[in-house]
């Protein structure tokens, strides 16, 4: 049977004004053509069976993290959260590492992680380290080739970027494998655990894939998608 990836989404308002869960297609997308059967987590108390059920976790892109789930305080206005989404993969992190079974983040995914195992965030990149990441521009990422990443790519790409926030310090147990730079600073763009099948990007990589990508011309990102769900297998 094809593994089963359980992707985390965000919380937004219905056309009735009532909250509901959004996904971009492109992570089921994405996930479909690796191989894998998406499924999107709903409920904080179904942790469990999502992850008896589920044989790889994907934390997908989105709001920021709450800066109190790594020991900070909300430091600037365009801070904006999503707490219900925070407790849910927060237990979903619990329960997957339980079980030993795959973790890969996208953006927001990446800070979830970091962040769940310790480490912390720069909360906004233009104020704290100067550069833009945001809105989807592109620019030149340096990899470690002893890495996933430096396996299925090389020493290199150009990738797309929309966020505004960075590691600041790295978890506990993770490396970090990509780089690239904010106002002559080097940000983390990618971490992946020392020991377990627990990696993330900064990037969207979902969105260099299929038949509209950003960047137009970009390096095909399904490989990652693959590797995942062979991951998972």
């Amino acid at each position: 049977m094809k593994p089963i990836i359980l992707i985390t989404g965000g919380i937004s308002l219905s056309v009735t004004g009532k909250p509901q869960w959004a996904l971009n297609h492109s992570y089921h997308e994405r996930i479909t053509e690796a191989g894998g059967i998406p499924m999107m987590a709903l409920s904080p108390e179904c942790v469990e069976e999502y992850a008896e059920l589920a044989d790889g976790l994907l934390l997908s892109g989105g709001r920021d993290v709450e800066p109190e789930r790594y020991g900070k305080e909300k430091k600037f206005e365009n801070v904006v959260t999503d707490p219900k989404r925070d407790e849910l993969e927060w237990a979903l992190l619990k329960a997957f590492v339980e079980k030993g079974k795959p973790i890969f983040g996208i953006c927001r995914g990446l800070q979830t992680m970091n962040t769940y195992f310790g480490g912390t965030l720069y909360q906004d990149i233009p104020t704290e380290l100067g550069g833009n990441h945001s809105g989807g521009v592109n620019h030149e990422l340096k990899i470690e080739k002893a890495s996933i990443l430096g396996h299925l790519f090389g020493n290199g790409m150009v990738i797309n970027s929309y966020h505004h926030q960075a590691i600041e310090e790295l978890a506990p147990g993770f490396v970090a494998t990509a780089w690239s730079d904010a106002g002559g600073h080097d940000i983390v763009e990618a971490i992946e655990h020392e020991l377990l099948p627990y990696w993330a990007v900064q990037w969207h990589p979902e969105s260099m894939s299929g038949a509209v990508t950003n960047p137009v011309e970009c390096v095909d990102s399904l490989p990652m998608f693959k590797y995942f769900v062979e991951q998972c297998k």
